[in-house]
């Protein structure tokens, strides 16, 4: 038995597995970075708040984020909508998915 036929899918779960790796450390990154930017806009808001140099209306800040992820998770459903994976194959979306599930898990 020739390892011939077997070479296009090897490849294509081992290449995969590496951009789905990439991938989920790049996103992992950008979240981290992105956590820490809010965290520190919250600190200095309840410093500059706790100091009363500001006045920070809870009910008005909890309104404008309910709306911005309103907004967000209907961007997220029409993105998840048209880019559907299914189109790639099983072998490539699944390797993928497996390199950013790795990634993401790893410390």
């Amino acid at each position: 038995m020739s390892a011939e036929p077997f070479i296009p899918i090897a490849t294509s779960i081992g290449g995969g597995f590496f951009i789905g790796l990439l991938f989920g450390c790049f996103v992992k990154k950008i979240i981290k970075i992105l956590m820490f930017v809010a965290g520190g806009i919250v600190g200095l808001l309840l410093y500059l708040q706790q100091q009363q140099i500001i006045s920070v209306d809870l009910a008005r800040l909890e309104g404008s984020s309910t709306s911005i992820i309103t907004i967000l998770s209907s961007q997220f459903e029409k993105i998840t909508q048209t880019g559907d994976m299914s189109s790639l194959g099983i072998p490539l979306a699944a390797s993928i998915a497996a390199g950013f599930t790795v990634a993401l898990a790893k410390s």
